[in-house]
């Protein structure tokens, strides 16, 4: 199951928008067959194509923070960069209506920083709108309204992650690489799929590996 595959495609991603009722209205109760899109459950529900068996479903319970020691001392020192830009930037306040511009262009890299860090902060929305699966065929992830798939034969590898509070990571991997720039070079990194912070992650792998 696990063998290396073709590079092709592998998958989708489906993004859902609803619109917003008239203010002066009460909100239209969802379609049969179109879930809102913030009820997880039922948008994990939909993708299942006909004859397809759900094997497992769960929802993350608690998100974490960077796991490797590179990857922390990365978010500290980014986050430091931007207090200390921050507070240069506020010194600058006497400088006019200009001087305010400086401390607005730090505010989303602190904010960038807090986030890399500590992911569990503001992560109410994103916990409650979003549902795991694997069926007999897929590996599926609904997280606020964004649908990814994967077929279980383009797999090739699969990753545990542990967590001191029993929570764990399932990291999917497909052999495929991405291209992103960072600090002016070119860098490659595989692409995964993630099934974050389950309260069981070896039930999630023991139904990806009954398949």
């Amino acid at each position: 199951m696990w063998e290396e595959k073709d590079s092709g495609p592998v998958g989708y991603n489906e993004e859902m928008f609803e619109g917003e009722a008239p203010s002066n209205e009460l909100p239209a109760a969802p379609q049969a067959g179109r879930p809102a899109v913030n009820d997880a459950g039922a948008l994990l529900q939909r993708q299942l194509a006909p004859g397809e068996r759900l094997l497992w479903q769960g929802r993350p319970l608690k998100l974490h923070g960077p796991r490797g020691g590179f990857q922390k001392m990365f978010a500290v020192v980014f986050l430091g960069f931007a207090c200390f830009w921050e507070v240069g930037a506020l010194q600058a306040l006497s400088a006019g209506p200009l001087g305010l511009v400086f401390p607005l262009f730090g505010i989303p890299f602190i904010l960038v920083g807090l986030k890399m860090l500590f992911p569990g902060l503001g992560a109410a929305r994103r916990l409650r709108e979003t549902a795991y699966g694997i069926t007999d065929r897929r590996a599926i992830a609904v997280s606020l309204g964004r649908v990814t798939a994967w077929d279980l034969d383009a797999v090739t590898g699969v990753e545990k992650l542990y967590y001191p509070d029993g929570t764990g990571d399932l990291v999917l991997s497909n052999g495929q690489v991405e291209h992103y720039w960072h600090n002016g070079h070119s860098h490659t990194r595989g692409v995964t799929l993630t099934f974050a912070g389950l309260p069981d992650v070896d039930a999630a792998e023991a139904a990806l590996r009954s398949r």
